[in-house]
């Protein structure tokens, strides 16, 4: 059976399947301390307060684009081009902004579902995760699928190693049976049955180690 039909058989078999400290340094005298205490205590009450102004600036933004032209282009009243250029056009503290998170996943979700593949890449890429591991997590699994219908089975990848090497890794069966399948479409079966072993080995219980066997199965024949 050629490569080819294998996928094949696999995916149809697949297709039945459900799947966010700074500490004060000690002042040697009692007037330094008192000093460094109240600075310390105007400079934290300084930032909270325009920490939390710029929070809610970004949060009123988002709130806008959100209602604005992404409303518009769910409601065919604007184009796809239209909303990639909107999104582009924001300032980066918004597009990396946490509450921006949701709307980038919608969005690419929903430019997925249209065939919309380098749009939905082009709006994952430009967006962040301010180092919040979870929201990157989410937005790594997301684009990693986005770049493999794409083709870019390399930058797929890439996005999802991070992940797998994390130290406290989130989902590591999903991410590791994820890094298996990329490789198994490039071609490098060596590397794909080492992430389907592996997720066999450590998670036998999860679901994910049912689609490694049946993986696993394909790279047998």
């Amino acid at each position: 059976m050629s490569d080819a039909t294998q996928t094949q058989t696999l995916e149809q078999t697949l297709n039945k399947t459900d799947l966010g400290h700074t500490l004060y340094e000690n002042r040697k005298l009692f007037f330094g301390l008192v000093i460094a205490i109240l600075v310390g205590v105007s400079g934290f009450l300084a930032w909270k307060k325009s920490h939390h102004h710029s929070a809610l600036e970004n949060s009123v933004k988002v709130f806008e684009f959100q209602n604005g032209v992404w409303a518009d282009v769910k409601a065919n009243k604007t184009g796809v081009p239209e909303l990639v250029k909107a999104f582009e056009g924001l300032d980066e503290e918004i597009r990396t902004a946490p509450v921006m998170l949701p709307v980038v996943l919608e969005m690419s979700k929903y430019l997925y579902e249209k065939g919309n593949y380098a749009e939905a890449e082009s709006i994952l890429s430009k967006s962040g995760t301010s180092g919040n591991p979870v929201a990157s997590f989410f937005l790594s699994m997301q684009r990693s699928v986005v770049l493999e219908k794409l083709g870019k089975l390399d930058e797929a990848i890439a996005v999802l190693e991070p992940l797998a090497q994390a130290k406290e890794a989130m989902m590591p069966a999903k991410v590791s049976l994820e890094l298996g399948r990329l490789y198994l479409a490039k071609g490098e079966k060596a590397k794909a049955q080492t992430q389907f072993d592996y997720v066999i080995n450590t998670f036998p219980n999860d679901e994910q180690a049912k689609l490694a066997k049946l993986y696993l199965s394909q790279l047998a024949q």
